[in-house]
């Protein structure tokens, strides 16, 4: 949608992505913060709808070279808002993360459009002017045209993003982040964002298309 000003101007909204990147470090470095589903203290966003939206819009400028930011929501998961076109998509995500402990999904492509079929089942004034957010880890080898081919035509956000985790260790963490467009002639973007060990630099690589 379209802005004139911020969505509320009582919602947090975060200005520096570096300074931000570095608050995120306990949270990133301890999975349970993004898997026990409370909220941010002085945020209101779950802390893996944070991460997310922290991880697109990072990848959104470098695609883009604008000023994409997100801002917290009390009514969904978070506002994507790009300040230079003065655009504001409100996101709604859906984890196909290995929690709860002992929670059974399936592997492959198939984890992240089950994830993806759950939010499409809601209709399409649900998804209207939205942007889908799956967040998933352990789906081992996948691949992104089946699922580009499954969700085609089905969904009507206006994008739907995919962010996984590749690697985390000593060295620093690795996550990649997929756009799927549901218009023609477009294809899916991946790219790979790479947080170095102190969480105070990223660097982003396309890495297919």
């Amino acid at each position: 949608m379209l802005i004139t000003e911020l969505p509320s101007l009582d919602r947090k909204l975060i200005k520096d992505l570096k300074i931000a990147l570095k608050d995120f470090e306990p949270m990133v470095k301890n999975p349970q913060f993004l898997w026990n589903g409370r909220k941010i203290k002085n945020f209101g966003l779950l802390p893996r709808e944070a991460w997310a939206n922290w991880l697109i819009c990072a990848v959104l400028r470098k695609m883009h070279n604008r000023d994409i930011t997100f801002m917290e929501d009390d009514s969904g998961d978070g506002f994507v808002i790009d300040k230079d076109l003065r655009l504001a998509f409100q996101t709604e995500h859906v984890s196909a993360l290995d929690v709860p402990r002992g929670r059974k999904l399936p592997s492959g492509e198939q984890r992240v459009i089950d994830a993806i079929n759950l939010k499409i089942a809601r209709g399409a004034d649900y998804a209207h002017e939205k942007l889908l957010v799956t967040f998933f880890d352990g789906a081992g080898q996948f691949f992104r045209n089946k699922i580009r081919e499954s969700i085609f035509g089905r969904h009507n956000f206006e994008a739907v993003f995919c962010v996984g985790l590749l690697n985390s260790g000593p060295e620093g963490y690795s996550y990649t982040v997929t756009e799927f467009r549901d218009s023609f002639g477009e294809q899916s973007v991946t790219h790979k964002v790479e947080i170095n060990s102190d969480f105070t630099d990223w660097e982003i690589t396309q890495i297919m298309r």
